[in-house]
């Protein structure tokens, strides 16, 4: 039962709770963002903070893109700010005091 009432529970958060990640890509003038859903996840714990950064991750890598070795420096570094951004917003919102997310 209590499954069930954390799953309509993280459903509903669903819904309403969204970090964005935003970056000036390298490639692109203007920025670009997506937001990455997280109501559904305990972000108190370790399992649902690495599935949270797995997430902002995956995102940044949507906003940045791809690289040649040319490029590589400034989508490492797009990628880099757009996490840094998403955990800034993340630990304004006032939902954790501080948010430590899993480091790769």
């Amino acid at each position: 039962m209590q499954t069930f009432k954390n799953t309509v529970a993280g459903t509903f958060a669903l819904v309403a709770t969204f970090v964005t990640v935003a970056a000036a890509t390298p490639l692109r003038a203007e920025p670009v963002s997506v937001s990455v859903a997280y109501g559904d996840l305990d972000i108190q714990s370790e399992t649902g903070a690495a599935r949270l950064d797995a997430r902002i991750r995956r995102a940044a890598y949507e906003v940045c893109g791809q690289a040649d070795v040319a490029t590589s420096i400034k989508v490492a570094n797009c990628r880099q700010d757009a996490i840094g951004a998403a955990k800034a917003k993340l630990a304004m919102t006032g939902q954790v005091s501080e948010l430590k997310l899993a480091a790769r």
